[in-house]
């Protein structure tokens, strides 16, 4: 009677197992689930039809029900597929999908796919849409860099590397974006550029760490094409803008003189210069949501609630001689050179003219102005530079202030401070050639967990001449 009644309580034990192996399979906890307000941007965004559309979130918790000190990263990325709305976390392997896509609802409830436990591997990765599939590529880890893809498998719900028959090392990510392209086809991923950081080593020069090498990667093949080397002004191009825009025809990238539309598919750079358009698309700032669709840059701002947009008219561009990369040299083409060369020494002088006209006119593209910073910056400056002359450093609050942030939450304020410094250093460093820690800092002799800000002692002079 004793194993019988065993036997009759076997169905009830498996079944038991059998759900607690479901029930493990399941991603739950705090950070399992999240809500977004599903306000007329995203209502918007869901309707697209056009393409897979990728865009960043600098500050979720403005749009969002998440809590920080369980998700612990305020930052990530949008992805609109055919198969739904995703979200996937910075610097993790975290992504949710919504569940269910709808538009009229008035919020979008986000569900945990991925079953991974891995962070700060893939610091400031690309994270892109490709048929199906969700990949990254790159990113900072580990104390070095590095040039592995990766594949989000949704059946194991774990992130998958993919095997390339080489290593490219993409352009390091900063506040403005990426300088890596996806074309419309989703058949290539082109990369102008490779920068390789590995704190490992003591010191690595920039001619090291940025290599000239122009890459393009077959999302079919998964092989890498050589392009060719890159054009050393086109380099200073794309590692200066503030901000820059994926869209379906190249890069869309703004300075505070000009913009340019940085064209992989032909090779080539076109210009417009327009100080309305370059001061209106400064005011995205970076805690904002914005995308490119049809030639419209979409944004909301989440603190006002404001939804816009904005049509650029790719015809006002006019084109830029400058190659992005130039083709690898072939012994026929030696030949070529030399023929040229023989028929340019017998050119008219009216010809040379001409040419050194054309020249002139380069170089006045790439020229910039004495100094690159907006007036958020400049007010920031001028107040480092008042006290520096009485020998006082700024603190926070007082830098909260001259920036417009007294009245905003904390979390922004240590955000946009950090992106005003980030860029201030970015920008004065270009200026010199290298790299430069103009705004510096100390902690607070009155209260260690905080810290006081100053102007490198040997730039300040420097300084002051650009601003005068």
């Amino acid at each position: 009677m004793l194993k019988i009644r065993y036997i009759l309580r076997l169905p009830f034990i498996l079944f038991c197992f059998k759900t607690l192996l479901v029930f493990g399979q399941k991603q739950i906890g705090p950070d399992s689930v999240f809500y977004v307000y599903n306000s007329p941007f995203f209502k918007n965004f869901i309707t697209k039809t056009t393409r897979n559309l990728t865009f960043e979130a600098g500050s979720l918790n403005q749009v969002s029900s998440i809590d920080l000190s369980v998700f612990k990263m305020n930052s990530g990325d949008f992805i609109k597929m055919k198969e739904g709305l995703y979200f996937h976390f910075h610097n993790s392997g975290r992504i949710y999908k919504c569940q269910p896509l709808d538009p009229e609802s008035d919020s979008l409830r986000f569900v945990r796919l991925d079953a991974t436990v891995n962070y700060n591997y893939n610091i400031g990765a690309y994270v892109f849409p490709a048929g199906e599939n969700i990949y990254e590529y790159g990113g900072y880890g580990f104390w070095k860099s590095n040039g592995v893809v990766r594949k989000f498998n949704f059946k194991d719900r774990e992130w998958d590397v993919v095997v390339l028959d080489r290593e490219v090392h993409m352009p390091a990510a900063t506040s403005y974006g990426h300088s890596v392209w996806l074309d419309s086809s989703q058949q290539f991923l082109y990369v102008p550029y490779q920068r390789i950081v590995n704190d490992g080593i003591t010191k690595l020069n920039d001619e090291s760490s940025n290599l000239l090498t122009s890459y393009r990667l077959n999302l079919k093949s998964f092989r890498w094409e050589f392009l060719g080397k890159t054009n050393p002004a086109v380099l200073n191009l794309l590692r200066s803008p503030y901000r820059v825009f994926s869209t379906t025809n190249g890069l869309f990238a703004a300075y505070t003189s000009r913009l340019c539309w940085i064209d992989f598919e032909s090779n080539s750079i076109k210009v417009l210069t327009d100080p309305s358009l370059t001061q209106t698309l400064q005011r995205i700032q970076s805690f904002m949501l914005w995308y490119w669709d049809r030639q419209h840059i979409f944004w909301l701002n989440p603190s006002n609630g404001r939804y816009d947009s904005l049509f650029i008219d790719p015809s006002r561009f006019t084109s830029y001689t400058n190659e992005i990369w130039r083709k690898p040299q072939e012994w026929s083409d030696y030949a070529g050179g030399i023929l040229m060369l023989v028929a340019a020494a017998v050119l008219t002088a009216a010809q040379y003219k001409k040419r050194k006209l054309i020249l002139n006119k380069e170089e006045s593209i790439t020229e910039e102005p004495k100094h690159p910073f907006v007036a958020t910056e400049l007010s920031l400056l001028d107040l480092l530079i008042t006290k520096q002359r009485q020998g006082l450093t700024v603190t926070i609050p007082e830098m909260n202030y001259v920036l417009g942030l007294k009245d905003k939450n904390q979390g922004m304020q240590k955000k946009v401070r950090s992106d005003v410094i980030n860029r201030i250093n970015e920008k004065y460093s270009f200026l010199n050639q290298e790299k430069v820690s103009l705004i510096q800092n100390i902690r607070s002799e009155t209260d260690k967990r905080f810290f006081e800000y100053y102007l490198n002692p040997d730039h300040l002079e420097r300084l002051r001449s650009l601003l005068s």
